[in-house]
C-alpha cells in the first residue's frame, strides 16, 4: 500500500517529534534563559560590589576628594581600570553634595548625578546595587561610600554595567539554547524516522490508518459470515462476538464482549478447551432450547502459550430435524423390510400347516409370533423415547432375528427424547455400528447361542452405553489396535465402524472400554460423564459450545 505522505507514520512521528522538540527547547529556553539571567545577575551583582568596595578604598580616590590629589590623576586610574576590567562599563565618583568628579564622559564632570541623594552611600551605608536611567543611560550599578580615614563620608563612587550588555548577554543565552533545540529536533526527527521504521515492521509493512482500516473490513467479513464465532481469552473472558452468534445465543454484543464466559453463558464448556488445550471438531450440540449447531472449538497460542479458543459454529437445527426424519424413516424402511422377510417365511409356516389341516396349531402360532413381535416393539417404543434410536433398534431386532439371532434390550434401560448427552446422529453411529459388528460376529460364528444385549442407561450424571454378545471373541493382538481405521477381523476393506465410534466418542469427551473373552463375547461399555460437578447437565462436550 502507498499511503499518502500527509498520513503515513514516518510524516506524524516526524511532526511528533519536530513539535516535542520545539517544545521542550522553548521550555528549556525560558527555563534555562531565566536560570543563566539570574546566575549571570548574582555573579554581576557580587562582581560590581566587590569593585565598588574595592575601588571606594584607593587613597586616590578619597585623597582626591579632599583635594590632596588632582582629578586628571583620577581620571587616568579609573580609565585604566575600566579598560582592564571587561565587566564594568562605567565608573562614577561623587562628592557630598552629588556633583561628579569623574564620569567616561567629560561633560558630565561638574553636573550633579540625580541618584547619588536616592540611595544610602552618603549616609555612609555599605556597598548597595540598583538599577537606574542616568545621564549616559539604563544601567544596573553598585553604590558604595567613599570614607575619610576618620571614618567620614567624602563621597560616593558608583561601579556600573549597562542594560544592554545584560541584553547582550540573554540574547547569547537565547541563541545557546536554540542551537540546543536544533540540534534536539533533529536527533529527535532521526529517532522518529527509526521509530516509525520499526513500527511498520511490526505492522507488516502497513500504516496505522491501513491497518485499522483492514482491521474493521475483517471485522464486517466475520459478520457477514452465517456461522457463529465467539472467542475468550485465558481467563476465560469474551474477547469477540460476531453477529450471527450474537443471534443464535440471543446475546447483546455490547454487553457480553469483556465479561466472563459463564456470566454471559452459564451452559458453555468452551474454557474446557482451555484446560485440554485440544481442539474439538465437528461436534453435534444443543447450544440452546430448539437449536442445534455443529461446533469446532479450538485453542488459540500465541508464541506457543495457550492464549485462548475459539468456538466456530453453524446452526443446524432445520436440517437436523430433517436428518432425524430421514434416519428414522431409513431405519423404519430397515425394520418394514426384515418384517416383510420375516413374514414372509411365517406365512409360508402358517399355509403349510393350514394345508397339512393343522388349523389349531397354525392358529396357536400366529398368536405366538405376534405377541412376540408386539411386546419387543412394545417395550423399544416405551423405553426408548428418542424415535431415531428407537427404529434403530427395532430394525437391528428384526435384522436380528432374521438371522436367527436374538436382540434384546435391557429392562432397565431408558432414554428421553433430546437427550443432553448425545445427539440423534451421535447415538446411531455408536449403538449402530456396535450392534451391527455383533450381529456379523455372530452371523459368522458357529456358536450355539446367539444372544446381543443392548443396554442404555440415562442419567443426571452420567450416560452409560453397553452391546454385549456372546460370539467368539477379539483376538488379543487385535484388541489394542480395535479402534484404528482399517483394522477388523472380518477381511481387508473393513474396519471402518469401530473407528467411526472412537472418534465420535472422543468429540464427545467420553471413554469406551471393551471386555472380550475367547468362546464366551464381548462387551463394549461407552461412559459420558461430567468432569466438573459444579457444571449444569447440559455442560457437556457435547451439549453446549
Amino acid at each position: 500500500m502507498s499511503p499518502s505522505s500527509g498520513r503515513s507514520i514516518r510524516a506524524q512521528l516526524t511532526r511528533l517529534g519536530l513539535a516535542v522538540a520545539a517544545l521542550a527547547t522553548l521550555l528549556s529556553l525560558a527555563g534555562g534563559l531565566y536560570l543563566a539571567l539570574r546566575r549571570e545577575q548574582n555573579a554581576l551583582d557580587s562582581n560590581l560590589l566587590n569593585s565598588a568596595s574595592i575601588l571606594s578604598q584607593v587613597p586616590l580616590v578619597a585623597e582626591t576628594l579632599e583635594g590632596r590629589a588632582s582629578p586628571e590623576e583620577l581620571a587616568a586610574f579609573l580609565e585604566a581600570a575600566t579598560a582592564r576590567t571587561s565587566d564594568i562599563d562605567l565608573i562614577l565618583v561623587g562628592d557630598t553634595q552629588g556633583i561628579l568628579l569623574y564620569a567616561p564622559d567629560p561633560a558630565q564632570v561638574g553636573q550633579p548625578y540625580p541618584g547619588a541623594k536616592q540611595g544610602g552611600a552618603l549616609s555612609g551605608l555599605g556597598p548597595y546595587t540598583s538599577n537606574e536611567t542616568g545621564p549616559m543611560g539604563s544601567d544596573h550599578s553598585a553604590y558604595a561610600p567613599i570614607l575619610s580615614a576618620d571614618g567620614e563620608v567624602l563621597g560616593f563612587i558608583i561601579v556600573g554595567v549597562y542594560l544592554r550588555s545584560l541584553t547582550r548577554t540573554a540574547f547569547t543565552t537565547a541563541l545557546r539554547f536554540l542551537g540546543i533545540g536544533v540540534l534536539a529536533a533533529g536527533v529527535g526527527t532521526l529517532l522518529a524516522r527509526r521509530l516509525s521504521q520499526r513500527i511498520k515492521r511490526s505492522l507488516m509493512g502497513y500504516e496505522p490508518d491501513d491497518f485499522a482500516r483492514l482491521f474493521h473490513q475483517r471485522e464486517d467479513i466475520l459478520d457477514a459470515l452465517e456461522e457463529g464465532i465467539l472467542a475468550i481469552d485465558r481467563s476465560a473472558t469474551v474477547i469477540f462476538l460476531n453477529a450471527a452468534a450474537a443471534q443464535m445465543l440471543s446475546l447483546d454484543r455490547t454487553a457480553v464482549v469483556g465479561h466472563p464466559l459463564k456470566e454471559v453463558y452459564p451452559h458453555s464448556t468452551l474454557s474446557r478447551v482451555l484446560r485440554s488445550g485440544q481442539a474439538e471438531y465437528n461436534v453435534s450440540v444443543h447450544s440452546l432450547q430448539s437449536i442445534r449447531v455443529q461446533a469446532d472449538r479450538m485453542p488459540i497460542y500465541d508464541d506457543g502459550r495457550l492464549a485462548g479458543a475459539v468456538s466456530i459454529f453453524r446452526n443446524r437445527t432445520e436440517i437436523a430435524r430433517l436428518s432425524d426424519d430421514l434416519t428414522g424413516v431409513r431405519h423404519m424402511v430397515d425394520a418394514m423390510r426384515a418384517y416383510t422377510h420375516e413374514f414372509t417365511n411365517k406365512l409360508h409356516v402358517i399355509l403349510g400347516l393350514l394345508q397339512i389341516g393343522a388349523a389349531d396349531k397354525a392358529q396357536a402360532y400366529i398368536l405366538e409370533t405376534t405377541q412376540g413381535h408386539q411386546e419387543a416393539v412394545s417395550r423399544i417404543m416405551r423405553q426408548i423415547k428418542e424415535p431415531s434410536v428407537a427404529a434403530l433398534l427395532v430394525g437391528k431386532t428384526s435384522r436380528a432375528g432374521e438371522l436367527g439371532i436374538r436382540l434384546a434390550l435391557d429392562r432397565e434401560s431408558s432414554l428421553s427424547e433430546g437427550s443432553p448427552w448425545l445427539s440423534p446422529e451421535a447415538f446411531i453411529t455408536i449403538l449402530g455400528n456396535l450392534i451391527e459388528n455383533a450381529i456379523e460376529s455372530l452371523n459368522q460364528s458357529s456358536c450355539a447361542t446367539k444372544e446381543i444385549s443392548v443396554s442404555i442407561r440415562e442419567g443426571e450424571d452420567g450416560l452409560l452405553l453397553c452391546v454385549e454378545d456372546t460370539g467368539p471373541g477379539i483376538p488379543v493382538d487385535l484388541r489394542q489396535r480395535l479402534f484404528r481405521p482399517g483394522v477388523s477381523s472380518k477381511g481387508p476393506h473393513r474396519g471402518t465402524g469401530l473407528a467411526l465410534v472412537q472418534d465420535v466418542v472422543t468429540a464427545c469427551r467420553g471413554s469406551i472400554r471393551v471386555e472380550s473373552e475367547s468362546g464366551v463375547g464381548t462387551s463394549f461399555f461407552v461412559s459420558f460423564r461430567r468432569e466438573d460437578p459444579e457444571e449444569p447437565k447440559e455442560g457437556t462436550a457435547c451439549t453446549a459450545l
